[in-house]
């Protein structure tokens, strides 16, 4: 191979890598836009990076309280969802035992995180739909979603 040969494969090979990188890198970028993570059901770093709609069992389950941070969101809420907490500790589900019936089914993925688990309350048997899941935002800190459309 001449010189010339050489030289023109080399600067090939460096514009094909660095458009491949910087595809890479745009990709990346966009994982972690809010509208994003709603889209695709996956939670963003951070304790308010859950999306509005998660699926679980083939359903889709929504949260009015949270977006992944998008503003969008905070701008639709209403006075009433903006003076209600992000999170409702373990005791106040509303489960009549303190929360000790909670049943792990699922996980939300969570983007350079650790998994949020995803529950429902007591035993479900495999196929059956629930009205609503929990979702473990931290320690004592859970998010209800409740089921989208009918049975």
């Amino acid at each position: 191979m001449t010189r010339a040969a050489i030289a023109t494969r080399r600067r090939r090979v460096a514009i094909v890598s660095i458009t491949v990188l910087a595809g890479l890198g745009a990709l990346c970028g966009a994982a972690f836009i809010p509208k994003v993570a709603n889209h695709f059901g996956y939670a963003l770093p951070g304790e308010k990076g859950l999306p509005y709609q998660i699926q679980y069992n083939g359903r889709d389950y929504r949260n009015t309280l949270t977006c992944a941070g998008a503003r969008w969101c905070e701008d639709e809420k209403t006075p009433e969802q903006r003076t209600k907490p992000y999170c409702t500790p373990r005791a106040g589900l509303g489960l009549g035992d303190g929360g000790t019936g909670l049943v792990k089914v699922d996980d939300v993925f969570t983007l350079f995180g650790p998994s949020r688990p995803v529950f429902t309350a007591g035993v479900v048997a495999q196929g059956k739909m629930t009205a609503g899941v929990v979702v473990e935002v931290s320690d004592d800190c859970y998010l209800e979603y409740t089921l989208v459309g009918g049975p």
